[in-house]
């Protein structure tokens, strides 16, 4: 789609001022003051809006996001957790296994796509069927990956094959002595590199940052499921101007509805600022992840993942913090509509918004009824509201009833 966006409040370069973009073949083709329209652009006035970087949420489970929230913290390890909650043979996990793995990748898709993600990286295998050009966000496609040091198989042989590029990790994910040893266990395997990216990151010494700053590993954080779990988090404020770091919201297993509710938990931790947590949604996971496209960034050029929200005189890290599911007004995914609200998307002539975001009306890409009626069918209404999934009730369509909490 060709878009002229004008007079839209823009951050970027380090300048902030009123912008117009011209958006075409899935980039941002030029930012100026008073651009011309070329045919055939539709032009949106955007005067009351800020534009920011498409998020790129750097960590999740996708075909987990149907979960509800499980286990009695807190736990010494992500191991003691594992073996406390996965039972297949039994209610929610059984009933929620039944969901075809298409459908279950897609509901973790709207996950992000209501957060302002346009970009998730993905911790389990790519799945080239369904994260085509169809799929609702955008997911990474070049990366090895292993589980963990205790739940994966042959870790070396997998470091091998990613052949420099991200090399994803969890490790150090608890608050014990198992946690506390295994970024020194990495280093002696020989995987801890410049390309491994530790999830979690927990039980980091002072010894571990400083071999991560040797070999130039970067971390995931995601602080919701960690202090949930272990009642404690990554130390961020030792890591920072040392270690690259990124935000990841994990799954609803253990962690938040959206990567919003994420920013605004690691913000409360009183570890970190707002600018810093705007770069490490934008700019430092495009970084790490090896997003040559520009993603994370509004440059001249850059891929069009972009998201809008409703100006409100703050800065955009403050904005950012501040903004929940539904305020998004508008999400694009290289240059395409996503999400929009009713207005944007009465002018981008998309059709009638038929979901409700946190109550307010959305238009969305795909069709979210028909995935929720296949769920219900095949998990079955009553399985679902005994222990409802978050994102259940935040995102609601109108063809349902919704019932389930």
């Amino acid at each position: 789609m060709n878009l002229l966006l004008r007079r839209v409040h823009w951050y970027g370069e380090n300048r902030e001022g009123v912008r117009d973009l011209r958006i075409g073949n899935g980039k941002i083709l030029e930012v100026g003051c008073n651009l011309t329209r070329l045919r055939p652009e539709r032009v949106l006035d955007l005067s009351d809006y800020v534009i920011l970087p498409g998020l790129i949420n750097a960590h999740d489970h996708l075909e987990m996001n149907l979960f509800p929230l499980l286990g009695k913290p807190p736990y010494p390890n992500f191991y003691a957790w594992a073996r406390e909650i996965y039972h297949p043979e039994s209610h929610p996990v059984s009933d929620t296994l039944q969901v075809s793995l298409t459908d279950r990748l897609w509901w973790g898709g709207y996950k992000n796509l209501i957060s302002g993600v346009t970009t998730v990286v993905h911790h389990n295998p790519y799945y080239r069927k369904v994260f085509g050009h169809r799929f609702p966000v955008r997911v990474l496609r070049d990366y090895g990956w292993t589980h963990s040091i205790g739940h994966g198989q042959n870790i070396r042989r997998a470091f091998a094959k990613s052949r420099g590029k991200p090399f994803i990790i969890h490790a150090a994910e608890g608050v014990d002595s198992v946690s506390a040893g295994e970024i020194s266990h990495l280093d002696r395997m020989g995987v801890l590199s410049s390309n491994s990216v530790i999830v979690h990151g927990v039980a980091l010494t002072g010894e571990d940052i400083r071999k991560m700053c040797q070999r130039g590993s970067s971390l995931v954080w995601c602080p919701t499921s960690n202090l949930r779990l272990y009642g404690q988090t990554a130390p961020i404020a030792q890591l920072k101007g040392h270690i690259r770091v990124t935000l990841g919201t994990d799954s609803t297993l253990s962690g938040p509805p959206t990567l919003l509710d994420e920013i605004r938990a690691a913000h409360a931790t009183g570890q970190t600022t707002g600018e810093e947590i705007f770069q490490m949604v934008t700019v430092n996971a495009a970084s790490i992840f090896g997003l040559k496209d520009g993603r994370g960034s509004l440059q001249r050029g850059a891929s069009a993942d972009l998201l809008l929200l409703p100006e409100r005189g703050e800065s955009v890290a403050q904005r950012l913090i501040s903004a929940t599911p539904s305020e998004l007004a508008l999400v694009l995914v290289q240059g395409e509509p996503r999400l929009a609200e009713p207005l944007v998307a009465e002018a981008l002539e998309l059709g009638e918004p038929k979901c409700l975001v946190e109550g307010a009306p959305k238009w969305i890409y795909g069709d979210i009824g028909a995935l929720k009626k296949r769920i219900v069918q095949t998990a079955g209404c009553e399985n679902l509201s005994r222990c409802p999934n978050p994102l259940w009730s935040l995102l609601k369509t109108k063809e349902i009833t919704e019932k389930l909490i």
